[in-house]
């Protein structure tokens, strides 16, 4: 599908008349200024997309992303690059296309995660499938997590450390096993099934 970009033609034509109006038309000509004056006029418009779409970009980076760029952005600012900089460039771009990856989904990892954390204090089954590619089925209760990472019974170091595994690995959700009566991570990229509240919400691998 093609996005097809739309431009306000009438402020266009605005500031191609105002860059005419300060030119010497008897110079040059009228056609050949306002000629000038519309291409200089698009090519402002369009620079100035270009940098709202790579602002809206920034905005909607996730930190990791954010993270990888500033670093090849230092790196690519070295006036001279030594071997190790060659090879630490080709790392940093790999794992800058995994990460926009990563990022390309993180609306679909938001509603996975706003639909567990629903459940407050009641009971949610998630079922997701693991590293080794079993399907793991466990009984979440997302309020009981909340109190170990978040109330006052979480430590300063528990707290950093959620917020940096959320920072590097947004597709990996911490939960509460209410089973096993202990912490564990669920693979948002791989859930199959969410049942909360009597409603089941599946899910394509």
């Amino acid at each position: 599908m093609t996005t097809v970009t739309r431009y306000n033609r009438k402020a266009i034509m605005t500031a191609a008349w105002e860059i005419v109006r300060k030119a010497n038309v008897g110079l040059y000509g009228f056609r050949v200024i306002m000629r000038r004056a519309l291409k200089a006029a698009w090519a402002n418009a369009k620079h100035e997309r270009a940098m709202e779409a790579r602002q809206a970009k920034r905005e909607h980076a996730s930190p990791e992303v954010i993270r990888i760029q500033s670093e090849i952005a230092v790196l690519e600012s070295k006036t001279h690059w030594e071997q190790p900089d060659y090879a630490r460039i080709g790392v940093l771009r790999a794992a800058l296309r995994a990460a926009q990856e990563h990022a390309a989904a993180a609306p679909d990892y938001a509603a996975k995660r706003d639909l567990i954390a629903s459940a407050g204090g009641r009971f949610c089954a998630v079922t997701f499938t693991k590293a080794d590619g079993t399907e793991r089925t466990i009984q979440v209760q997302p309020a009981t997590l909340q109190r170990h990472v978040k109330g006052d019974a979480a430590t300063e170091a528990g707290k950093r450390a959620v917020q940096t595994r959320k920072a590097r690995h947004p597709h990996l959700l911490p939960v509460w096993d209410a089973k096993a009566q202990a912490p564990r991570s669920v693979n948002l990229a791989t859930i199959s099934r969410i049942a909360v509240d009597g409603i089941v919400h599946e899910y394509r691998a």
